[in-house]
């Protein structure tokens, strides 16, 4: 028998692979890449009306997330809203990826701490994972603090029609962006690109 918290716990966490979309080539098949990430949403969005107009139990959902949109759809609208912000070259490669990343591994951990020891510690569990990966990706001290305490803090508030899979995602990138944009944080080295090329 699969424990579905472990099994939702797991998925959450292969969200991260989301940032492969930087291994791909400029153009894939005639079309730039910048395309397939709204195929890829409109695809998402697809599935989950069939599956609420359908009634399709998909393994690992949430009772609650029967009759409203599954955290699996906000995550992937979050990391598609990344991904176009980095091809308008609004936000830089390394921020969305650590962002991406970040979320997809903080919520899992945030969840799993407070039902183990209590919400003060899931807080600081919290904010040592997101710190943890905002600094190894980006190696910023400052753009690491912000972020980590901007994406805990958008992960308390229990919000009916706005999930934190998506609030951990655009709220820390759109505060570090903007604080980069009016010349108050330090620029990110290499121009914030980790992955170039493509594959």
């Amino acid at each position: 028998m699969i424990d579905e918290q472990i099994y939702r716990r797991f998925n959450h966490t292969i969200a991260a692979c989301f940032v492969i979309y930087f291994l791909f080539p400029s153009e894939i098949l005639g079309l730039e890449r910048s395309y397939y990430i709204i195929l890829f949403w409109l695809l998402v969005i697809s599935v989950e009306f069939a599956r609420l107009t359908k009634g399709i139990k998909i393994l690992g959902m949430r009772d609650y997330e029967k009759d409203r949109i599954a955290s699996f759809v906000w995550f992937a609208t979050g990391s598609c809203l990344l991904l176009g912000l980095y091809e308008m070259e609004i936000a830089p490669q390394s921020l969305v990826i650590a962002t991406i990343i970040m979320a997809a591994y903080t919520d899992p951990v945030i969840g799993e701490a407070n039902k183990k020891w209590g919400d003060k510690n899931g807080i600081i569990c919290g904010l040592v994972c997101s710190f943890i990966i905002y600094q190894f990706i980006i190696a910023n001290f400052i753009y690491s603090i912000i972020g980590s305490i901007v994406a805990v803090i958008s992960e308390r508030p229990k919000i009916k029609w706005f999930d934190d899979d998506l609030a951990m995602q655009i709220i820390p990138i759109t505060v570090l962006v903007t604080l980069n944009w009016f010349d108050l944080l330090p620029d990110l080295v290499k121009d914030g690109v980790i992955i170039g090329g493509g594959i």
